[in-house]
């Protein structure tokens, strides 16, 4: 058994609307259609699948299936049960009263000529072996995307048209009729196709996700030149400033180097460097109270002293 969604045509039958504003309109006829054959059976059988549907503008195009439409889409409805009887030409056919939605009630009075009803339903079947024929035989009553929706294209029956128009699922429609090659083969070939352009989306990706890794990385590692640039700029002018701070304090040779080296490591010479001073003030004045009592170390012409252990 085969699932496969079916559009077939609709028509408008009544000349005018009845008072309640429905239009008498033919679902589906007895035969073979544009998505498969139908037989009276069936539709005795099934086409209470059709009351009370939605009327969209258009079927579902391109790749889109039914899901991505929306109510600001709704054309009309089928109000209430459909009914079976025969056609103009003997056959069995599906009816039903087709009310338009206000909004467009005036534009498909007066293109009924040139417009169309197509049914759009989930339903399944078989393949005559013979004929190579999809033979309907169940429509499905669940399908909440069941629909008649108004076409433009005119069909081969009707004043409201017969639409052969496949769109939702139209690949696996056309290869499933397609004559001289099993339906296993044809199966085969669908899944190839698809692989093929399952891997060719991979691929694009791979190389989509690779460029933008490869641009990342580079902004990361600009962003880290950059970063280390500044680094080094304000290193340097802390430095800088250090040095200069060390030398507007004249401080002892001894002291002036220590502190340099303390600034070369990145250290914060401000509070060593007022330490350094107030060291020098108490060696300055420990010097001048020593000469001032006259103390002589050894008889010696120069003079050596110690103070907080500073050489001086």
């Amino acid at each position: 058994m085969t699932k496969r969604n079916l559009l077939e045509a609709a028509s408008l039958v009544s000349e005018s609307a009845s008072e309640d504003g429905t239009w008498k309109v033919r679902l589906i006829s007895e035969g073979k259609g544009s998505s498969g054959v139908y037989t009276a059976e069936l539709l005795e059988n099934h086409h209470s699948a059709f009351d009370d549907v939605l009327s969209f503008k258009n079927h579902p195009t391109g790749w889109d299936g039914p899901e991505t439409r929306d109510f600001t889409m709704i054309a009309g409805e089928i109000k209430g049960a459909t009914w079976v009887e025969a056609d103009e030409r003997g056959l069995k056919a599906v009816y039903g009263n087709y009310l338009p939605d206000p909004e467009y009630r005036d534009k498909i009075e007066r293109y009924k000529d040139k417009l169309g009803l197509s049914i759009f339903i989930e339903g399944s079947g078989y393949v005559d072996e013979a004929t190579g024929d999809f033979i309907v035989d169940w429509f499905n009553p669940a399908d909440p995307y069941a629909s008649l929706d108004v076409v433009i294209a005119p069909g081969a029956r009707g004043k409201f048209l017969e639409s052969a128009r496949k769109v939702y699922d139209a690949r696996r429609s056309e290869s499933e009729k397609t004559p001289g090659i099993p339906p296993a083969e044809r199966k085969d070939n669908e899944i190839m196709e698809l692989e093929k352009v399952v891997e060719a989306v991979e691929a694009l990706t791979a190389q989509v996700t690779a460029l933008v890794a490869d641009k990342e990385s580079a902004k990361a590692q600009e962003a880290q030149v950059n970063a280390d640039a500044q680094a080094v700029a304000e290193a340097l002018e802390a430095f800088e400033s250090a040095v200069k701070a060390i030398d507007e304090a004249d401080l002892l040779a001894p002291q002036r180097e220590s502190l340099l080296s303390a600034a070369k490591r990145g250290e914060d010479v401000a509070p060593l460097i007022e330490s350094a001073k107030a060291v020098k003030a108490a060696a300055l004045e420990a010097v001048q109270v020593n000469e001032s009592h006259g103390r002589d170390f050894g008889g010696n012409t120069s003079k050596s002293y110690t103070v907080a252990g500073w050489s001086i």
